[in-house]
């Protein structure tokens, strides 16, 4: 019969949702520890038989008025294919959950069809007014070595030679140095095409934690010594995740960006990573919507853009939920709260 377990192994934590058909960086181990440094309590679970996993979650934790809390699972639960499980495994995490003083929990796994929907809505799930995550991304297969350059488009290999053939190089680091430079060319981006950042310490912390996993690297351009464009990147077992990036505002017409994105694909196969996920796009991206230029320049490496099931609330406690339900209905939807 499974069972609900705590997990307190990082690297059993990762081999498992690293591994799993919907595992996501933000079910992470290290993700949950960066939240946990800014304001939230993380708990991750295992539905587990004879102790082996079958699905997991992690699970964020805020405090509400009234001793009642908020709980969030980012891009979670994760199944693995194992849809079946959810209907049991539910009931245990909810009653683990109402235990803390639980109100809702919400979720948004990165699952797209229709049946995987069915499988939350069967159990009560209700969608939510206001996305947490982007609702789309553009995953692009980056196996089979040299092929991947091939399946990219013309006007792209045009660009990463010509990066070339301009002088420009690539680093990648894991160091604090790094990170400040890239958190200096991510300011200037943010003022040009206005965005909300988070603070330098959040960034550091992020590199800090990653790092001892070993799933993490910062990647800037230069020319000339001069740094051009950067790019924060995750290995997350087979996926190259595409998190954060920034570009000087005068570096538009030597295009640094496609021999950077390129340099990093190269590395994530070395580590046998075999897909690039560019991390979020417009869900119907238009002319002169916000967004669409970096559409565009993620379009450009020929992935494919796959769309979410969205954002959906578990009731924990069912007269909390429905209070805290209506209250959304009132609030302002705002930029992404959790990246």
């Amino acid at each position: 019969m499974p069972e609900l377990t705590t997990c307190e192994d990082a690297s059993a934590w990762d081999a498992f949702v690293s591994q799993a058909r919907d595992g996501s960086l933000l079910q992470a181990w290290a993700w949950g520890s960066l939240k946990s440094r800014y304001g939230w309590k993380v708990s991750r679970y295992f539905w587990s038989e004879m102790g082996r996993p079958m699905a997991a979650a992690s699970v964020l934790r805020r405090g509400l008025p009234g001793g009642l809390a908020l709980n969030y699972a980012p891009r979670g639960p994760i199944l693995d294919g194992r849809l079946d499980q959810w209907p049991a495994f539910w009931p245990a995490l909810r009653e683990r959950l109402a235990s803390e003083g639980g109100a809702i929990l919400k979720v948004d796994p990165e699952w797209t069809t229709e049946a995987q929907r069915a499988v939350l809505t069967d159990t009560g799930a209700r969608a939510s007014r206001h996305p947490i995550q982007h609702q789309a991304t553009m995953v692009v297969d980056i196996s089979g070595g040299d092929q991947a350059l091939m399946r990219l488009k013309e006007s792209t290999r045009r660009n990463i030679r010509a990066g070339v053939r301009q002088g420009l190089t690539v680093e990648a680091s894991e160091g604090s140095a790094a990170m400040d430079t890239f958190y200096e060319l991510l300011e200037e981006t943010a003022a040009r095409e206005r965005f909300t950042i988070r603070s330098r310490s959040y960034y550091q912390d992020l590199l800090t934690l990653f790092r001892e996993r070993g799933q993490v690297a910062v990647y800037l351009a230069r020319q000339d010594d001069r740094v051009l464009a950067g790019a924060v990147m995750l290995f997350f077992g087979p996926k190259l995740i595409y998190l954060y990036g920034g570009t000087r505002s005068d570096a538009k017409d030597t295009k640094p960006g496609y021999l950077l994105h390129w340099r990093a694909i190269e590395d994530a196969q070395r580590r046998g990573c075999t897909t690039y996920d560019m991390w979020g796009v417009p869900v119907d991206p238009q002319p002169g919507q916000r967004g669409y230029g970096y559409y565009v320049f993620k379009s450009r490496f020929n992935g494919r853009m796959v769309r979410f099931i969205g954002l959906y609330d578990l009731a924990v406690n069912r007269a909390a939920a429905l209070t805290i339900r209506l209250a959304e209905r009132f609030a302002r939807a705002g930029q992404p709260e959790f990246v």
